[in-house]
Formats: C-alpha cells, sequence, structure tokens
C-alpha cells in the first residue's frame, strides 16, 4: 500500500506535482511520524549524494576558472567583484568566520572584532552581496572547501 498524505499517495503525488527540486528519492514515512532530528537525518540522507555531487562539480569549476582568472580566493578582489556583480557563485566555508565588514559601494574591506557593535562576519557580508547582485551561495564543510580563507569566488566574467 502506498504511504498517504491527505488521500493523495507518493505515486500520484510525484504524477501532478511541477516541483523540479523533488529529487527521486524520498522519504516514506509521514513527517509527523518522526522526530525533527531524525526527519533531518532521513532528508540529509536523501539529499546528501546529490549535494556532495553539485559540490564536486562546483569545486572543478572553480579550479578551471581559476587557470582562466575568472576565479578567485582572495579576499580583496573577491570584495570588489562582488559589489560589481562579477561572482556567479560563491563557496563559503560553513564553520569559519572572519570579522570584518564590505562597504558595499566601493568594494572595501574593514577588518574588526566580533564583540564590536558594527562589526560582523565579512563572509555573511560575501554572501548578502552576492545573492543581492543575483549571484548563488553554497555552504560548504571546511573539510571540502578547496581554498584556506574561507571562500572560493566563481567569476562571471
Amino acid at each position: 500500500m502506498q504511504p498517504r498524505l491527505n488521500g493523495i499517495s507518493k505515486a500520484m503525488f510525484r504524477q501532478i506535482t511541477r516541483n523540479p527540486f523533488l529529487l527521486p528519492a524520498g522519504i516514506d514515512i509521514h513527517p509527523d511520524a518522526l522526530r525533527a532530528d531524525a526527519l533531518r537525518e532521513r532528508a540529509w540522507l536523501v539529499v546528501e549524494p546529490k549535494y556532495l555531487a553539485r559540490l564536486g562539480r562546483l569545486v572543478e569549476e572553480f579550479g578551471r576558472a581559476k587557470s582562466k582568472g575568472l576565479s578567485s580566493d582572495e579576499l580583496a578582489p573577491c570584495a570588489q567583484a562582488a559589489v560589481n556583480g562579477r561572482i556567479a557563485t560563491l563557496l563559503v566555508d560553513g564553520d569559519r568566520r572572519v570579522a570584518g565588514r564590505i562597504d558595499g559601494a566601493s568594494g572595501q574591506i574593514e577588518y574588526g572584532d566580533l564583540a564590536h557593535p558594527e562589526i560582523d562576519d565579512l563572509l555573511d557580508d560575501f554572501g548578502e552581496l552576492v545573492v543581492k547582485k543575483g549571484g548563488e551561495i553554497v555552504i560548504v564543510p571546511a573539510e571540502r572547501m578547496p581554498t584556506r580563507t574561507g571562500i572560493a569566488a566563481i567569476y562571471r566574467f
């Protein structure tokens, strides 16, 4: 018997949905039957292979783009590129924090102390700028990050 949600079977749902992000595999249990942490673990088992494959492709793309001068892991040039809307994809180390901020007009970086109320995480500022300019952010576990600076930017041009 097919699992049902509000009277719709999983097979029927897959036939009628227009969700382009629906993965072939799924969680075959009603979400209310699991604790949040158990649901998160099951979801990660479904998503992780796709995420890791995509991340591998992006790391390779970063390397290819670097050989053409179309990527960088240096904070100052990346800040300029972010302000100018040149970053298509930004890989960000999910475990790293860099105290500072980016001037949204000039692209200049001001380093500081996270204890100061006007200083934020510089990597977070990168993310905000890139998204604002139509780029994409991918959070990367530290052990899979292709750089040591906390960022890897792939430029549009």
